[in-house]
């Protein structure tokens, strides 16, 4: 038996460390217990208690709260109307429509309540529908009201001491995703750059997962917001996030440069500084992201500095011997812009590094 109970508690050991499977667990675990308590109740339409339950339930606490507020709202909106509507009209089609279109509307003007606007407009349908003769539509929506506000109630509980989960946790392994993904654009663009070879379906792949990453850390970062996650953790989140925007916009302005950049050019006077400035850079983004998943020391920032000195003087030089003359002005145009980005990315990674150094220290 002791055997069993550590296989068992192995097991699901391993699959808490799953996000999917995780958020599965809380669900399930959400969904019985709001069954038992809506059977312990013997609420006749108890389901749509357990129903909520399984709609709220986020894949973090917070998400938990956002999604509870906005369907509790949009609930308490259709139950209104819903009952106002079949006590002057009763189950007709003008008292259906006139419901749902008021309950749109309400939730609609309401930037906050627009999720929830489908929520609402079935609340007041069922409130007139699902009444009976004799029934008050009122106590009809009281109860829709109580039922939802029952599983509300219990997928928060379950967010809480269930398998917790918490955005702003989310959203570092987020950002981390970023910085690498960013390191690895930057790499791709640069080398890319010196091979003379734009490898446009990778570069096409990485940017796409990159906006997408960065939409939803945008999203957690709300979310880590409504936890209470805030202070000097949250201003840091922030902070990393707004870097992580910036780095992708200069790896952008490099990538059009290089998308329309051919042949030979100015970039063949430093091919050694160009790459070595390109692996330092990424090195720091690379290492922020193990900072940031895996509590890691922050990366060290002497090989970064280092290579920007030894390009800055190098374009130092190229400029003192007028090598730049030698080229049309397009082609001088391509390469200091597409230089500008490398050194900016190189910027923003050491601030990134500088400013958290300064945290930790504070």
């Amino acid at each position: 038996m002791p055997i069993r109970i550590r296989n068992l508690a192995a097991t699901l050991s391993r699959v808490s460390q799953r996000p999917g499977l995780r958020h599965a667990l809380r669900t399930a675990a959400a969904a019985v217990a709001t069954l038992a308590l809506v059977t312990a109740l013997r609420l006749p339409q108890g389901y749509w208690a357990v129903v909520t339950a399984v709609i709220v339930m986020q894949a973090n606490l917070g998400g938990s709260i956002r999604a509870s507020w906005t369907r509790l709202a949009g609930t308490a909106i259709g139950a209104v109307s819903g009952a106002m509507a079949a006590y002057l009209g009763g189950q007709t089609w003008y008292a259906v429509g006139g419901a749902v279109f008021v309950t749109l509307a309400a939730c609609t003007s309401v930037a906050s309540l627009r999720e929830s606007s489908r929520v609402a407009g079935i609340t007041a349908v069922i409130v007139i529908l699902a009444g009976h003769p004799g029934a008050s539509p009122w106590q009809l929506g009281l109860d829709r009201f109580f039922e939802i506000s029952l599983g509300i109630l219990t997928a928060l509980a379950v967010s809480v001491f269930v398998l917790p989960s918490r955005a702003s946790r989310a959203l570092d392994h987020g950002l981390a995703a970023v910085f690498e993904d960013v390191a690895a654009y930057f790499a791709l663009v640069v080398e890319g750059r010196l091979r003379e070879d734009y490898v446009e379906r990778q570069v096409f792949a990485l940017k796409d997962r990159i906006l997408r990453t960065l939409a939803r850390c945008r999203e957690l970062r709300r979310e880590a917001g409504v936890e209470g996650r805030s202070g000097e953790a949250g201003a840091r989140r922030s902070m990393l996030l707004y870097r992580a925007e910036r780095l992708f916009e200069h790896v952008l302005a490099m990538d059009h440069v290089a998308a329309e950049w051919r042949g030979s050019g100015l970039h063949r006077h430093l091919p050694g500084e160009l790459a070595g400035l390109e692996a330092a850079t990424a090195a720091v983004l690379t290492g922020l992201a193990g900072s940031l998943r895996r509590s890691e020391p922050l990366p060290g920032l002497e090989t970064l500095g280092a290579r920007v000195r030894a390009a800055r003087d190098k374009l130092g030089a190229m400029r003192r011997e007028r090598t730049p003359a030698a080229y049309d002005l397009s082609e001088v145009m391509h390469f200091f812009s597409f230089m500008h980005g490398m050194l900016s990315c190189a910027a923003d990674a050491g601030e990134i590094v500088r400013r958290l150094r300064a945290g930790e220290e504070d």
